[in-house]
């Protein structure tokens, strides 16, 4: 048995919340967490200042039924399944999707990835080294296996934040120092911890201050 990739057009969706004219500051990169859609989850954003921020959500290209084969539908951004084929497609899908959104050199950039979706995008932003503003990691993991050459493209000035909460029922003690060191070795700087009550959830209220 042999395997083979077929490169194919195909359409994928995406969100975005509030307009992106020249009064835009802040332009925010969210990816979901898993068993997630983007539909729903830009919703957390927004209490965020209209004019100011700018919000665009990705879309898990692999959707399935939360409960059985009907009802409730979410998505995955990847299984262990014919996984660097995946993460390549998460690559050129989201390069596409920010060419058509078009120049954002102007506006801060931040990063942001819940659960499943953090290390989704700390893969994009290792590969597409595009100079950001803040990257906020949300209950999940960063992911270990990008190269600390990808980062080379960063100033030094960005600012990392992990916000978790040990209401979480994927919480660890030794979570702590295992996503410092990796975010060390990448990023060579270790994020800001905040704690958050309310489990493994994005907390809205929380948004307005970062």
């Amino acid at each position: 048995m042999q395997q083979y990739h077929l490169d194919v057009l195909i359409k994928a969706s995406y969100h975005t919340l509030n307009e992106l004219t020249e009064k835009t500051e802040r332009v925010w990169l969210v990816f979901h967490g898993y068993g997630q859609l983007a539909e729903h989850f830009i919703k957390k954003f927004k209490d965020l200042d209209p004019a100011k921020n700018f919000i665009v959500a990705p879309q898990g290209l692999s959707k399935y039924y939360l409960d059985g084969v009907y009802g409730r539908v979410g998505a995955s951004w990847m299984t262990k399944e014919d996984r660097l084929t995946e993460i390549q497609n998460q690559y050129a899908y989201i390069d596409a999707l920010l060419k058509k959104i078009g120049d954002l050199s102007d506006k801060q950039l931040i990063y942001f990835g819940f659960s499943q979706g953090t290390a989704t995008m700390g893969r994009y932003a290792a590969h597409a080294k595009i100079p950001f503003h803040q990257m906020i990691i949300w209950a999940g993991t960063f992911p270990p296996d990008t190269d600390p050459a990808d980062w080379t493209y960063l100033s030094g000035t960005e600012e990392i934040h992990y916000y978790t909460s040990k209401e979480d029922i994927y919480f660890k003690d030794e979570m702590i120092p295992q996503q410092n060191e990796v975010v060390r070795k990448a990023l060579s700087k270790e994020p800001e911890l905040h704690w958050y009550e309310g489990g493994h959830r994005v907390i809205p209220s929380i948004l307005n201050s970062i």
